[in-house]
């Protein structure tokens, strides 16, 4: 009997040595989302996934994810806390010192057995426009007797982008309807007598010189061409981010920005016509530094400015003057400008300007106010600007 008690208490001894040693070995963490790119108050899950790869179990694992700052999980509350932990930035190809940041942390606890994959799904949202970080979690397990315990980082860096809100304001509406309304009319105007793209038959409405008498000889009957538009009317939008340099906006200003570029391309996809966002704001996250795109029209061009809003932060990376500066050097005729920006700036008459000169057109201003008036002030507004 004292032999077995003692082979017993050498095993246990042996267990419970192997478990402070090995306690969370092998054991492997990661999270997923079931989309990156976001609504505000949209629901979407989060996958997590814990992997235990010995043949040994773990009796006990208290679990801390490290979710973002804002996240919103309903029935969790209680499990979740802030937290303020460390995370090493790189920034291009050099390394920074680690950055203290402050995440929202959904604790839970449970046991492995050997060979076991514990996957575990959570509904959450996210209320504001931004990009969110999913960095990891922190492990604690408990030895075999439960007298230690043991420790780990799980160390990720997952992402979710979400787009500005949708906002409705009868005031935005009518000014983009005078601009659409406009490049509509203009757009069958300017004819290019180069660029045939078909045939019609003769109404007597016609110039004479519009007469294809190759096609009319052949048919039989007076045919007249029919042309392309001259110029390719387009529109860039241009957001501002910092009126002073190095001075940060309102935060909250400049969603209210980003939710009406929003409204603006919806405007724009809805008629058809070809846009393109230029800004000096830095995009969270992306290894360039301004959120510019090119001239483009559909969902994907749409959903690709509406990522880049979700990612713009409050840093510059220019002036909005050189920003103006180099709106210039790329605009052309039948090429229309719409400025979003927190607060306006005198220090950019000159380029705004310039800017009206060389595309004949006035660039339409709107700023967050637009989306606080009532009809009866933009009614007076305009009633004074006219």
């Amino acid at each position: 009997m004292i032999i077995l008690l003692i082979v017993f208490l050498l095993v246990l001894a042996a267990v419970e040595y192997y478990s402070r040693r090995h306690g969370l070995e092998r054991i492997f963490y990661d999270v997923q989302t079931s989309r990156s790119l976001l609504e505000p108050d949209e629901e979407f899950t989060i996958h997590s996934t814990i992997e235990n790869h010995k043949f040994w179990f773990v009796p006990y694992v208290s679990m801390s994810e490290n979710f973002p700052l804002g996240i919103h999980v309903p029935g969790e509350e209680k499990n979740m806390s802030q937290e303020v932990i460390s995370l090493q930035v790189y920034a291009h190809s050099a390394a920074t010192p680690s950055q203290q940041l402050t995440s929202t942390t959904l604790s839970s606890s449970f046991y492995l057995m050997p060979k076991q994959k514990l996957m575990r799904s959570v509904t959450a949202c996210f209320p504001k426009r931004g990009r969110y970080l999913f960095l990891g979690c922190n492990m604690h397990g408990g030895d075999f007797l439960g007298i230690k315990d043991a420790y780990q980082k799980f160390p990720l860096f997952k992402e979710v982008v979400v787009m500005p809100r949708q906002v409705q304001a009868p005031q935005l509406e009518r000014m983009l309807g005078s601009v659409i309304g406009d490049i509509s009319v203009n757009r069958f105007i300017f004819e290019d007598p180069m660029l045939t793209v078909g045939f019609s038959e003769y109404t007597g409405r016609e110039p004479m010189r519009d007469i294809s008498w190759t096609q009319s000889a052949r048919l039989g009957r007076m045919m007249v061409k029919n042309y392309d538009h001259t110029v390719d009317l387009s529109v860039t939008i241009l957001l501002n981010v910092q009126s002073v340099l190095n001075v940060f906006e309102d935060e909250e200003k400049i969603d209210e920005c980003c939710s009406l570029i929003r409204s603006v391309c919806e405007q724009l996809e809805q008629n058809h016509i070809k846009y393109r966002l230029m800004s000096n704001a830095i995009p969270a996250g992306l290894s360039t530094l301004s959120a510019d795109t090119e001239q483009g029209l559909g969902s994907k061009h749409f959903y690709r400015i509406m990522e880049l809003l979700g990612r713009v932060s409050q840093g510059a990376c220019e002036s909005f003057s050189f920003t103006l500066r180099r709106a210039c050097l790329s605009s052309e005729q039948g090429r229309y400008h719409i400025l979003v920006t927190p607060t306006l700036s005198d220090s950019w008459k000159e380029q705004l300007h310039q800017l009206q000169e060389l595309t004949s057109d006035k660039v339409l201003v709107m700023t967050p106010e637009l989306l606080h008036q009532s009809d009866d002030e933009q009614t007076d507004k305009e009633g004074k600007s006219a």
